[in-house]
């Protein structure tokens, strides 16, 4: 159980840094990467736990190793899609509501 605390614990910083290096985080709040990288490694953590992955001595490391790994693209790829959508929808709006 600890594993999955500290899983928690680093998917949400890798989710934090994400929000906190991103220039279009004005677009998103700021839970919503912790969220996404949270999301993703728990979800891999079930699955890999559900594959007996957890139980194997000699690759046991996985299970914690790899969620970890995965939340990185997941927060990534959620910055990349959110803010490019959200500022250009946003910037859409200001010129209709200017009269541009």
């Amino acid at each position: 159980m600890v594993e999955l605390v500290l899983l928690v614990l680093a998917a949400a910083s890798v989710g934090a840094i994400g929000w906190a290096i991103d220039r279009n985080r004005q677009a998103y709040g700021v839970m919503l990467l912790p969220a996404v990288g949270i999301a993703a490694s728990v979800l891999l953590w079930f699955v890999l736990m559900a594959a007996g992955l957890g139980s194997e001595p000699g690759i046991h490391f996985l299970s914690w190793l790899l969620p970890m790994v995965f939340s990185i693209p997941a927060v990534w790829l959620t910055a990349w899609f959110l803010g490019r959508r959200r500022t250009a929808a946003d910037l859409e709006r200001l010129d209709a509501a200017l009269g541009s």
